[in-house]
């Protein structure tokens, strides 16, 4: 037994050990912690980026719409209008990381954005601001 333990290359056991089951598993672990870093970064941008619409929504009623709505300049390109400029501040406000992270994790962003808008208005409206309540 003492002639098999002497013979056997132990470096060459272990660099084995390592390549077919300890690399793989601290791979795997790395993977997994580093995609959960990515979904709590992406969740953080887009707290950041729903208040950043609230605010953009707030800021848009009290300079543009309170002076026109219930007229005939409130038109359906208007309201239009009204939401670009919306969305535009919204983003706007955001690090140049946050929006191409919250880009990349929305493929349809615009349509994102858009959704975001229209909770921002109901809770504007409502005097809610149930998003930023549930953190």
């Amino acid at each position: 037994m003492k002639d098999v333990l002497k013979e056997i290359d132990w470096n060459q056991v272990i660099y084995t050990l390592w390549t077919l089951v300890l690399l793989p598993i601290i791979t795997y672990i790395g993977s997994g912690l580093h995609a959960y870093a990515r979904a709590k970064q992406i969740d953080k941008y887009t707290d950041i980026l729903y208040e950043n619409v609230v605010k953009a929504v707030k800021d848009v009623y009290e300079t543009v719409v309170k002076d026109i709505k219930s007229t005939a300049g409130w038109t359906p390109a208007k309201k239009e209008e009204v939401k670009q400029l919306a969305k535009t501040k919204a983003v706007a406000a955001l690090t140049n990381s946050a929006y191409q992270a919250l880009k990349t994790a929305n493929k349809d962003f615009d349509a994102y954005l858009d959704s975001l808008i229209g909770a921002a208005l109901y809770d504007v409206k409502n005097g809610t601001n149930q998003r930023i309540n549930q953190h």
